[in-house]
């Protein structure tokens, strides 16, 4: 079973994932193109290339936390299983090792080797951050016991919300940033990436819930006490309203009339709304107890 230790994990994992990708995309951009409106975004998304790896190194602890003591965490990565998890524990060191590395290497003058290794240092940070990011839906995904979130659209609805928190993190960073006007055309110039982002997490959320419903039994049950059960205050608040509405209706105002203020609480809301969804399809989900041939709840 899951607790609140996981869905912290999940939420965190992802939003650094996603806002490392953001980051390290622009910034393999620039090396190719000068074009402005990289220029003014990586003023924004270059907070990812640290904000990811510690966001996701939180995560970590409470993944840790979950697992209840060190050495059991010690264990994923010593035990040669072989497994999904093992296999995650192990792309997020490398992961934060890697990103750490490229971005102290980004402060050293040097000749082109070091340039050489940052670059490979980068490479293999968003080779491994891709990882992270879908490796959490892949793996809860695979458990038929857990028929609600046994679907191939778990692993696209975790991808979509991490890059949404991931660009909501940005943006709030860029938000205590914007003294500046580079970092203030640089929110600007993101706007209508945040609002395709938010889109798509939102389209991701509704072909979810609605093949739910039309499928299996036990996973038209859970969807039922996502929408109208005892999780639909935090799916329909959370997830609908701070995690949707508002960042989209910020979006749409901001294209005709930027404010940073504005802005960042519509960031916020894109963030409350990931740590919401989370929890939600967590506490929705139930799982079948093959020694009782009962239905259990898959939160603690």
């Amino acid at each position: 079973m899951v607790s609140s230790y996981i869905a912290w994990y999940l939420f965190f994992a992802g939003a650094g994932g996603g806002a490392f990708l953001l980051g390290s995309f622009v910034d393999f951009a620039l090396r190719v193109s000068d074009r402005p409106w990289l220029r003014y975004a990586s003023s924004v998304t270059d907070a990812g290339l640290l904000a990811g790896p510690v966001l996701v190194a939180l995560g970590a602890v409470f993944l840790t936390l979950d697992l209840g003591a060190p050495d059991q965490a010690f264990r994923l990565f010593f035990t040669p299983s072989g497994s999904l998890l093992s296999a995650g524990a192990w792309s997020i060191a490398l992961f934060c090792l890697a990103a750490f590395g490229a971005f102290l290497l980004g402060f050293v003058d040097g000749g082109s080797g070091v340039r050489v290794v940052e670059t490979a240092l980068s490479v293999v940070a968003t080779l491994l951050a891709v990882f992270v990011v879908g490796y959490a839906g892949v793996f809860l995904s695979l458990y038929p016991a857990v028929p609600f979130l046994n679907t191939p659209l778990v692993p696209v609805l975790f991808v979509a919300s991490a890059l949404a928190t991931g660009a909501a993190a940005l943006t709030v960073i860029g938000f205590f940033r914007s003294m500046g006007d580079e970092v203030a055309e640089g929110l600007d110039s993101l706007l209508r990436l945040d609002m395709a982002l938010v889109a798509v997490e939102a389209l991701a959320v509704a072909g979810f819930v609605a093949v739910s419903l039309l499928g299996d039994p036990e996973a038209a049950r859970s969807a039922r006490q996502l929408l109208s059960g005892s999780s639909s205050m935090l799916f329909w608040l959370g997830v609908v309203v701070a995690g949707l509405v508002i960042p989209l209706s910020v979006d749409a105002v901001c294209l005709r009339a930027p404010n940073p203020v504005v802005l960042a609480v519509g960031a916020a809301g894109t963030l409350v709304g990931g740590a919401c969804l989370r929890f939600a399809l967590l506490m929705a989900a139930q799982r079948f107890c093959l020694a009782g041939m009962g239905v259990l709840a898959f939160w603690m």
